[in-house]
């Protein structure tokens, strides 16, 4: 197998796809078109920069990334992409550096002007101590990960209350989860649940990448409803229908004419999208019907086939 041949075949680290003995009969099909269709250096730029591990509906720009991709498909042209693990927007990063020096400066003097600091309650050692911890540690996460290591790390080892040391003991401490994913969604969120944990004397926690899509609902409720309208939408352009409604028409108008490369590329897209949905269905509890790629081609086939 040639190394570019490799690439294409082991593409499918995903969620439920966790390696080549894991395959569906749907990701074997679409491997199998790969032998068919001539693939132009374009074509495989940009099934690189698909939905997977690494670019996952819990980042800030997931569904700028996605419709970039959808636009990458429709011009043959790969480009940079939005909503990768790392990827925090300028306009968060400037909220986070405002609310670590807020953190600050309630720990020195005891009052904020944010929300989240003025859920810290009485201003006291222990509270003041756990607020200095979370504004070091929130502005440290805009500096690189040397300064953050080092920053969570010096904590570790001079909290003097046991409420400052719950936030940064160990990788799975609330501070290691939400500095290391500065760009998921939630993040903001994430600050305020630290500080009503620090104000009411409960158990801080985050909740921080894929887990956070539980309350993506009740934060940001556009997110999961435009995945799946997507999908939808190239579902529809996969089977030669018309779009339904605006965003369909749109997501139709992105990915371009029907040729065999983008047909290719679409399905790819739409088996991509398929594996988040099916994660998000565990995640809720929830079942959806999707379409098979599969059975799709072959009633395509049935209808362009000469009688």
């Amino acid at each position: 197998m040639k190394v570019s041949d490799r690439r294409i075949a082991e593409w499918w680290e995903a969620p439920g796809i966790e390696g080549r003995e894991a395959f569906d009969e749907e990701v074997l099909y679409l491997n199998s078109l790969v032998e068919e269709i001539a693939l132009p250096r374009w074509a495989i730029l940009v099934r690189d920069r698909m939905p997977r591990w690494g670019f996952e509906p819990c980042a800030h720009r997931f569904l700028e990334g996605l419709e970039q991709v959808l636009s990458m498909i429709g011009t043959g042209r790969a480009c940079a992409r939005f909503g990768g693990c790392g990827d925090v927007p300028l306009s968060v990063r400037r909220e986070l550096d405002q609310l670590g020096t807020s953190f600050l400066r309630w720990a020195d003097v005891g009052n904020g002007n944010d929300p989240a600091p003025c859920s810290l309650g009485l201003h006291t050692a222990d509270r003041a101590e756990a607020a200095r911890a979370v504004g070091e540690v929130v502005l440290g996460a805009g500096k690189g990960p040397a300064v953050l290591d080092e920053t969570i790390e010096r904590w570790a080892e001079q909290a003097r209350f046991p409420l400052a040391r719950t936030l940064v003991d160990g990788e799975e401490a609330p501070l290691a989860v939400l500095a290391r994913h500065a760009c998921c969604y939630s993040v903001l969120w994430n600050i305020e649940r630290l500080a009503h944990g620090i104000g009411n004397g409960e158990q801080p926690s985050v909740l921080a990448c894929v887990p956070a899509l539980r309350v993506a609902p009740k934060l940001d409720p556009l997110r999961i409803s435009t995945l799946r309208d997507t999908a939808q939408g190239l579902a529809g352009w996969l089977q030669d229908l018309p779009p339904n409604g605006a965003l369909e028409a749109r997501i139709h108008a992105l990915v371009g004419p029907r040729d065999e490369v983008r047909r290719w590329l679409v399905a790819s897209l739409y088996k991509t999208l398929k594996l988040w949905q099916v994660q998000l269905d565990k995640l809720f509890n929830e079942k959806h019907t999707y379409m098979s790629l599969i059975v799709a081609a072959e009633t395509r086939q049935k209808r362009f086939s000469p009688q």
